[in-house]
């Protein structure tokens, strides 16, 4: 047997003609899933991975930024860092420490529509995380005192991410604010201070009691474990959790942009200049968003790629050139494309971005190359399978799948949805999507500092 076998596939791709506008994708390796939905609405999904003795929890609870009103926003942040509190049977600080001395790690993140939980350790202490998991579903301890603590957590976290990091606090506070019309994804995922003081410790635990619920959640297990006793444990230790009140499914809507808006803004941290280019776009896995994503890796992915060529290594006018759907956070109603652009030494923005257009402009007049797609599904194939060694991406993906996308069985196929598209797809959203007056624009320059 061949020592990659993995690879061979990936290399006969890459030295195959495109024909008929994009080669076919070699097959894609199966990701086992088996899925079952608890009484109180839990959805579990079980994916068997036995190449090395651990496991990965991951829990997706359908609730972020955008399950905020306004004068009560912050509460799906702050509760990223209350489910590590203490609960009714875990005293505070156990969490991690339990986790930690298992030689395992423990995560977690806030988006603007999920909180994401996650788990890896050796796969003989899965029953003891799912305890942990189960308990604090069950029985967190929301307290004046636990709530005064991980606001103090909170804040320090905001000084630190939007007053000592470089461009932070144009991307998570002033660019959201421009880029969407709705106020659910434009306000800030940290939310306002203000509001986190004066909020009463009932409305954060009436916040727990509708999204941290069963039937809000998707639970994934993946790694070594025998899906027989993993649906037992569940069963245990999940059954008797209450379910919460059903929620509504939508997200928020975006009103069309008519316009293009430049802002300027100087950050005394910057050690160089950055244009941060975004454009509206439509849902992740729509077939719009789709052919973005796959022009996204023809502009910018990898020394091959159109940017990358023009602006750094030919003009010499960047250092850097991203353009990425979904950033800084995955959204899953209406999205984003965002450009970053960072000048090299002694080069303007304005150069820079006249650039970027111009490669823009060409694009949208003349389109790709048959060539170039095959090699991007190439590269976004190559990054899949890269990936598939790690659990915790493999329980990201099926969770993701389960909560957002249609059922985590879809996931083995991902790649399939850039099979059929052609340069006239990728022309023709570029024309639609990337145009000039309906982008946003922030100059982040260095500044003085205070």
């Amino acid at each position: 047997m061949s020592k990659f076998p993995l690879a061979l596939p990936l290399v006969a791709a890459l030295l195959s003609p495109a024909v008929a506008g994009a080669a076919p994708a070699p097959p894609l390796p199966k990701v086992p899933v088996e899925k079952f939905t608890l009484p109180n609405g839990l959805r579990v999904v079980l994916s068997e991975d036995h190449s090395a003795p651990v496991v990965t929890v991951y829990t997706v609870f359908r609730v972020g930024g955008a399950n905020e009103v306004k004068g009560s926003t912050g509460f799906a942040h702050l509760f990223e860092h209350m489910m590590f509190n203490g609960s009714r049977n875990v005293p505070e600080g156990a969490y991690a420490y339990y986790v930690d001395a298992t030689g395992g790690d423990v995560n977690a993140n806030t988006e603007h529509d999920r909180t994401n939980y996650f788990q890896t350790v050796p796969s003989n202490y899965l029953e003891g995380i799912l305890y942990l998991e189960a308990n604090r579903m069950a029985n967190l301890e929301i307290t004046e005192r636990a709530l005064d603590n991980e606001k103090s957590v909170v804040k320090e976290e905001v000084r630190q991410q939007q007053e000592n990091s470089p461009y932070a606090k144009v991307l998570m506070l002033d660019w959201p604010a421009v880029a969407y019309s709705s106020w659910e994804y434009a306000h800030s995922m940290y939310g306002s201070m203000e509001d986190l003081s004066n909020a009463p410790v009932q409305a954060f635990v009436d916040f727990f009691k509708k999204y941290y619920v069963p039937n809000n959640a998707t639970l994934v297990i993946c790694g070594d474990f025998e899906p027989k006793q993993a649906r037992a444990l569940i069963e245990r230790h999940y059954g008797g959790l209450k379910a919460g009140p059903e929620l509504p499914r939508s997200f928020p809507q975006e009103a069309t942009q008519t316009a293009a808006v430049y802002k300027q803004v100087e950050d005394p941290l910057a050690p160089t200049p950055l244009a941060l280019i975004s454009f509206d776009i439509p849902a992740p896995r729509t077939a719009d968003h789709n052919a973005l994503e796959l022009l996204a890796t023809v502009l910018t992915n990898g020394a091959s790629s159109r940017m990358q060529k023009l602006l750094v290594d030919d003009k010499k006018l960047a250092s850097m050139a991203l353009m990425q759907p979904g950033f800084p956070w995955t959204t899953y109603g209406p999205s984003q494309m965002v450009a970053l652009l960072i000048a090299s030494k002694d080069t303007k923005l304005v150069d820079l971005r006249a650039a970027f257009w111009a490669e823009l402009e060409q694009v949208r007049n003349d389109g790709v190359t048959p060539a170039e797609i095959t090699r991007a599904r190439s590269k976004l194939y190559k990054q899949h399978v890269d990936t598939l060694g790690s659990t915790l991406y493999k329980a990201m993906q099926l969770g993701t799948y389960e909560a957002f996308f249609g059922g985590a069985e879809k996931f083995s196929g991902d790649l399939k949805r850039f099979d059929k598209l052609t340069p006239a797809d990728l022309k023709r959203v570029a024309a639609q999507y990337l145009g000039e007056p309906s982008s946003v624009t922030f100059d982040i320059v260095p500044g003085q500092k205070s």
